[in-house]
């Protein structure tokens, strides 16, 4: 049986920072069998946590593609590849003589992913790319309800969201290549990725409210309260019958009929909302969190702590789907990741390994495409490749 559902697929991943070599650990850990492609100077996160996570179950060979060998190395293993990714800014890869036209010349079947900041299109083509520039212009921070300054998240989410999108697209490009015999150009930029997960807000009609609706929410029958003890719940009233249900736990029928609640769970409009969110507040602080949770989930109401990372890690349903893996990183000793979320029942794909190092399966690599130690070396001299050093 295969250990993958993308058993047998050839990846060349070219990509830096997040979105490329996340796509490519996707599909790797779904049986794809990636080949890391990295510069001299290494990518630019080799040296961040987080490049152990978009890095791992890959090889890896470093090659400087402005060397005519270098390049042509990387279309020796572009000719025998099934799926390239690359997060260049549009046209690098044109330069360097080694993009979509030029493959597809020596390999029509290639599926060939070209993920930018903008998109090859546009005024902001040629902007640099970096997650934190594509959310600012597509309102990622203003979105997030501070109505004096924008809000900076910490988590990449155009670079993550562009990553899982393009593992998506290449799929569906195999699919079709399976029908067709043919390869296709992707083309995804991080800026459509992100705004295709703000399609509620910007849905636009006459009547809509845009009230500035502060970091935890606009909506008082569904957001995060804290409790006596300091800690947080969050309360996610999804329909009026939870709401009925709230209301009489927490012995206040009469919210049932009275006009302030007009429009529970969801549009409580303002300015009565914050009312209902001041009250809620003084009564959420008159119980711990357990209490609530033990109140409130007793009676069929959706509720939950919120939690930090390390009590997340901890978190009784993850253990349950076995999603925390400790993995050996060579150099930096048992590091614990997240598991492979999606399990199909018959193929459920794996981690094949940690991040590589630089250069790590070099000899493996040209080994199979014919280069002998002798031609190596050379290749080491002159500055095309890197080697690892040989095991004893």
């Amino acid at each position: 049986m295969a250990e993958g559902a993308l058993s047998g697929i050839k990846v060349l991943d070219f990509g830096q920072y997040i979105p490329g070599p996340f796509a490519a650990m996707l599909l790797a850990e779904q049986g794809a069998d990636v080949i890391k492609v990295e510069r001299p100077e290494g990518d630019p996160l080799r040296h961040e946590d987080g490049f152990m996570v978009w890095n791992r179950s890959k090889k890896a060979i470093t090659l400087d593609l402005k060397k005519p060998e270098g390049l042509k190395i990387a279309l020796e293993l572009a000719k025998q590849s099934d799926v390239i990714i690359e997060n260049f800014k549009p046209g690098v890869m044109d330069k360097l003589r080694i993009g979509y036209e030029a493959v597809k010349a020596i390999n029509p079947r290639i599926v060939y992913c070209s993920i930018s900041g903008f998109g090859p299109r546009g005024s902001y083509s040629n902007l640099i790319g970096y997650d934190q520039i594509v959310s600012a212009v597509a309102s990622v921070y203003t979105e997030q309800g501070f109505p004096t300054h924008p809000l900076y998240l910490v988590l990449p989410l155009a670079s993550l969201y562009s990553a899982v999108e393009a593992a998506f697209d290449i799929t569906a490009g195999l699919c079709v290549r399976e029908q067709t015999g043919k390869g296709q150009k992707i083309n995804l930029s991080m800026f459509l990725a992100i705004l295709s997960t703000f399609r509620q807000f910007l849905v636009n009609f006459e009547g809509m409210f845009r009230s500035p609706w502060g970091p935890t929410g606009p909506m008082p029958l569904y957001r995060p309260y804290q409790c006596k003890d300091g800690k947080w719940l969050f309360t996610g009233l999804g329909n009026p019958k939870f709401f009925t249900i709230f209301a009489v736990t927490l012995g206040h029928d009469e919210w049932l009929t009275d006009p302030l609640f007009d429009g529970a769970p969801f549009l409580i409009m303002p300015p009565r909302n914050a009312q209902v969110m001041a009250m809620l507040k003084d009564i959420y602080l008159t119980k711990t969190r357990d209490e609530w949770l033990e109140l409130l989930s007793s009676n069929g109401l959706p509720v939950a702590p919120v939690q930090s990372v390390d009590a997340f890690m901890e978190e009784p349903q993850v253990a349950a789907n076995d999603m925390v893996k400790t993995i050996k990183q060579p150099g930096r000793g048992m590091v614990k990741e997240m598991g492979i979320p999606v399990s199909l029942a018959d193929t459920p794909g794996k981690i094949k390994g940690p991040a590589p190092s630089p250069g790590q399966n070099a000899r493996e690599i040209l080994k199979g495409l014919g280069y002998s130690s002798q031609d190596m070396k050379r290749l080491k001299k002159e500055q095309v490749i890197k080697l690892p050093p040989q095991r004893k």
